[in-house]
């Protein structure tokens, strides 16, 4: 009904148009417009501020007029009054100026009804780029743009351009209004700024890049609705901005919002791509929320549906809700996120610390390749039912109060530490799912609980569907980076935001040192990305090491940061969560590599200058994947992976035996079953250390600080008490080392 009094309203003003003859002016400060009146200002540059504030056009308790400046530029000089100015008047039209700049707002209108402002350039009015904006203030504080209006009823604003300025559009108390069709782009404050606005049309507006270059982003928005409720948002373009979409409900929560957002894309936000905050009953579906701080922040939000959207490499997680109740999540692209849905229980925020985190519906999502699939903490009554979960460092991670949680039929693929991870105290419903195979020792070892930690929860999770049997690579390949494996990035925390945000991988068959290609990895984060090796055929690698002693890769690197990288650190680890964590110095290790390949070895034993720390249960006799981190805090890096293998002890010992070394060691036998005879040569008298550690870490010291003469010595190395495997020894003195290694059978 309300779109066909508008029609019929305009129908009016048209027939009003065609009766009326046009009156021919130059422009010039305070003119008076009365009701039927159409004035076509002559074209020309004109130079005029505002003196009075009052409007260089002044509309006032008027009705049937039209403005038209085509050919008209107006430069209002000092940032102050307006070109037009309109109080308590209908039916008036604006329309066609080449440009008006330099004013607080070009139009600025009040108390009116069925505007239509069209096909203007009104860019260049007041802009602020520093300093924090207040979303609460009402019209008297409006911050100065292109259009302003207060309690304005029925208009259309369409086909402008209002750019480079702090305000787009400025709606304040206003009601059934079209926007469409224009950019508003480069503003510094808000595209569109809705302050108790209702039921407004929003179609394929321009929003993107606004923005405070010098503070910081998360005050201002492409699109901003305070306690605006019932609006129409579809098509727009809100991406680069400090928020893409904005809506806050604060102490206004029990009305409901009911906004619908659709086809809108909130890419590319320095702040989150959609925040909606203490605000009820909104629909946010079809839109793209991709490499922003969050995707969606939806904190004290309730009755809200996200469905169908696109939530891909956000800096800290897909989707977040902190004290959130009976919102349903589904149909959703959820993709390499550190956490791809997040749900908690904060601390409370007066006077909402008595609403709590419940009855979530989180189903029929695609939640892939994420750091945490989804992490769920004090929460009651989530439901997480027929998602699709492959590929993810974690699946479902519970911790505190996890009340009447349920877990059903899921699809956990190819999941690395756990696919549900219970750190609560409370038991988890977790029936149905499939796991893609047939054996339950396996996917025990993938759900933590108090089978592992008895303070913790049960995780009630049989039955199971039946999937197939389970297919393993034992045998580790002679090159993990080659075309016929699969690598996956986690980003464990992302950091910065633009076109290079997310992180790539692909194989690049022209920069390679051997094979058919490489491993390359490229990131805009900088901030601790993970790349993982899995087979390319869905099989389970359960790889024995007792007989490889090293871990052995090229990789070559372009840094952007002034500083090289700063951290890095290699991952082994089994399919029951445990894991070895070899850590190095980054400019020891990464930072040679940039410009250049340069050969990595890792002593599985955790030998100088790698350290190795053990996670949970772990032992080389059973390694199901391969995981390289770098950082550069928040600078972009890439990386090239190659020649990816495990040396076996042969190649290892035969290269040590026909090497001259600083003290000539020889081991003889080597393997060998009970004991072997170590000797070596001394040039002078010296105080020497001798230590061999086992490929899981443990040490035993041979000769500790002896002091021996010059020339030759030998020791018996006895085997009777070492396991079988392979042993590292390191020999010292004063100034010099060696290692090298040998095997008991």
């Amino acid at each position: 009904m309300k779109k066909l009094i508008l029609l019929t309203a305009l129908c009016a003003l048209m027939i009003f148009i065609d009766s009326n003859a046009q009156t021919y002016v130059d422009l010039e400060d305070n003119m008076q417009i009365e009701s039927n009146s159409w004035i076509v200002i002559n074209p020309g540059n004109y130079t005029i501020p505002d003196i009075g504030n009052d409007g260089l056009i002044q509309i006032d308790g008027k009705e049937n007029i039209i403005i038209d400046g085509a050919g008209v530029t107006v430069n209002g000089t000092n940032y102050q009054g307006y070109m037009i100015k309109t109080n308590n008047s209908s039916y008036v039209n604006i329309r066609n100026f080449e440009a008006v700049s330099h004013y607080n707002y070009a139009v600025y209108i009040t108390n009116s009804d069925h505007i239509q402002i069209n096909d203007n350039d009104f860019s260049w009015n007041k802009v602020d780029s520093v300093g924090w904006i207040s979303i609460w203030t009402d019209y008297q504080q409006a911050l100065g743009g292109g259009v302003m209006m207060y309690q304005t009823n029925a208009a259309q604003i369409y086909n402008n351009n209002m750019k480079f300025q702090n305000d787009g559009v400025a709606l304040y108390h206003c009601d059934s209004i079209l926007i469409q069709n224009n950019d508003f782009a480069w503003n510094t404050s808000f595209g569109i700024r809705m302050y108790f606005t209702d039921t407004c049309n929003i179609q394929n507006n321009n929003c993107s890049h606004v923005n405070r270059p010098f503070t910081n982003p998360s005050d201002c928005a492409a699109i901003l609705l305070i306690v605006s409720n019932n609006n129409y948002v579809v098509n727009n373009d809100f991406s680069y901005s400090g928020d893409g979409i904005f809506l806050g409900q604060f102490e206004y929560s029990q009305i409901p919002n009911n906004n619908y957002f659709a086809y809108n894309e909130c890419s590319y936000s320095p702040h989150n791509a959609i925040e909606a905050t203490f605000a009820d009953g909104n629909i946010f579906e079809y839109n793209n929320c991709n490499y922003s701080h969050y995707g969606l922040w939806l904190g004290y939000s309730y009755n809200t549906i996200v469905r169908n959207n696109e939530i891909i490499s956000n800096q800290y997680a897909g989707i977040a809700i902190d004290r959130g109740f009976n919102n349903e999540i589904k149909n959703n692209e959820i993709k390499s996120n550190p956490t791809g849905i997040e749900l908690w229980e904060g601390d409370g925020i007066p006077p909402y610390q008595n609403q709590f985190s419940n009855d979530y519906f989180i189903n029929g999502n695609n939640i892939e390749g994420n750091r945490v699939a989804i992490s769920l903490k004090e929460t009651e009554h989530t439901i997480i039912y027929n998602n699709q979960l492959p590929n993810n460092k974690n699946g479902i991670y519970i911790s505190g109060d996890a009340v009447n949680d349920t877990i059903f039929g899921n699809y956990f693929i190819n999941t690395t530490l756990y696919h549900i991870e219970n750190n609560s105290v409370d038991d988890i419903f977790a029936i149905d799912n499939d796991f893609l195979i047939n054996d339950e020792d396996i996917i025990a070892c993938k759900i933590f609980d108090k089978s592992d930690d008895p303070a913790f929860g049960e995780v009630l999770w049989e039955p199971f569907l039946p999937g197939a049997d389970p297919m393993f690579q034992y045998d580790y390949p002679q090159d993990m980076a080659e075309p016929n494996a699969v690598w996956y990035a986690y980003p464990e925390a992302c950091w910065g935001y633009g076109d290079t945000v997310a992180t790539i991988i692909e194989w690049d068959y022209n920069e390679k040192i051997e094979g058919e290609a490489s491993v390359h990895v490229i990131t805009g984060n900088g901030w601790d990305i993970g790349v993982m090796y899995r087979p390319a055929d869905d099989s389970i690698p359960s790889w024995t090491l007792m007989e490889q002693d090293t871990l052995v890769f090229w990789i070559k690197s372009v840094n952007t940061s002034p500083y090289g990288f700063q951290f890095c650190n290699v991952v082994l680890g089994n399919n029951c969560g445990g894991y070895f964590n070899y850590s190095a110095s980054a400019g020891t290790i990464l930072n040679p590599s940039i410009g250049q390949w340069k050969e990595i070895r890792i002593p599985l034993a955790g030998v100088w200058p790698w350290t190795r720390t053990t996670y949970g249960d772990i032992s080389v006799d059973n390694i199901s994947y391969v995981e390289i981190h770098a950082d550069t805090w928040d600078y972009g890096f890439e990386l090239w992976i190659d020649g990816m293998t495990l040396n076996p002890l042969s190649t290892g010992i035969a290269d040590i035996e026909n090497s001259k070394t600083p003290f000539n060691i020889h081991i003889n036998p080597n393997p060998f079953i009970y004991e072997s005879v170590l000797s070596f040569d001394l040039h002078d008298k010296s105080i020497i250390s001798l230590s061999f550690f086992s490929i899981d870490g443990q040490e035993f010291t041979f000769l500790k600080d002896v002091s021996l003469q010059q020339g030759s010595h030998k020791y018996i190395l006895d085997g009777h008490n070492l396991r079988p495997g392979l042993y590292i020894y390191k020999l010292f003195d004063e100034k010099k080392s060696e290692q090298g290694k040998f095997v008991v059978k």
